[in-house]
């Protein structure tokens, strides 16, 4: 069995969070455990309040979970603010291989992460991070370069790379001339991992799928590029598959091959 840990805030309707990442994990062939950094009260639509898990007991899950588990693969989501950013950083093992989520405000528009806590962001947990996978929003936010082709794509991976990162996923979706395709970027260059657009918008949980796959590949043993390149194939279908809120919003389904929101019913029954 080989194991992952996403390290992130709860999501309460269960789309997006530890629950979107466990179901991920699980479903990609790891076994996946999670250190809850933030609480959040929300639903298919709205992120009503959040709240921080204390520093020392975020500390205490990674520490508790590495002191039996052969941990192949850590993921940070949303750590909330800059406290909660350096205890995750500050525990994780020297050795330790993390996928970097880079959650800063939850699609619809409720802000997960303070302005100390994107400085801690940048100056702590980059450092340690394998694969930083933000959105088009996220690295235009962090790195201040406007991304809208190829050129400042792999201008902003190499902002992320001077920040400590080792690769960089820069995610299309948010340019539709990109047509759902994505750029890698590494010490190698930039490469374009395509894909195919779905006739969905605003899916609730993508980035959070994405790189739960990503972190869930890596533990089995791909490199990095080879892990995005599954993660991208692993959420095009969790997207495709994707459940429909009674708010009649769409939520990634990591969980299609046993159960399909089309059908309503699961594609396995009880004896």
């Amino acid at each position: 069995m080989k194991y992952a840990v996403s390290v992130a805030g709860s999501d309460s309707s269960a789309g997006a969070g530890l629950q979107t990442d466990l179901k991920t994990m699980n479903a990609c062939g790891v076994w996946g455990m999670t250190a809850a950094a933030a609480l959040t009260a929300q639903n298919g639509t709205c992120v009503t309040e959040s709240a921080a898990v204390s520093a020392s007991f975020i500390r205490k899950q990674i520490e508790t979970l590495c002191a039996e588990f052969p941990v192949g693969c850590w993921k940070t989501g949303m750590l909330n603010n800059a406290e909660t950013v350096c205890a995750a950083a500050s525990a994780l093992p020297s050795d330790a291989l993390v996928v970097t989520d880079p959650v800063i405000v939850a699609t619809s528009g409720s802000v997960l992460l303070d302005t100390a806590g994107e400085k801690a962001l940048c100056e702590k947990l980059l450092p340690l991070a394998l694969t930083v996978t933000p959105n088009i929003p996220e690295a235009e936010y962090l790195s201040g370069i406007r991304v809208t082709d190829r050129k400042s794509a792999y201008e902003a991976g190499q902002w992320f790379m001077e920040q400590g990162a080792s690769s960089v996923l820069i995610k299309g979706g948010h340019n539709e001339s990109w047509g759902g395709c994505d750029f890698f970027i590494d010490s190698d260059g930039i490469r374009l991992i395509e894909g195919r657009r779905l006739p969905y918008s605003n899916i609730h949980g993508t980035g959070c799928c994405l790189s739960a796959a990503a972190a869930a590949y890596i533990a089995l043993g791909k490199s990095p590029y080879a892990a995005v390149c599954a993660a991208k194939e692993f959420v095009t279908a969790a997207i495709e598959h994707s459940v429909v809120y009674p708010s009649g919003r769409r939520t990634v389904n990591p969980l299609w091959k046993v159960f399909s929101s089309e059908e309503g019913v699961s594609k396995t029954s009880n004896p």
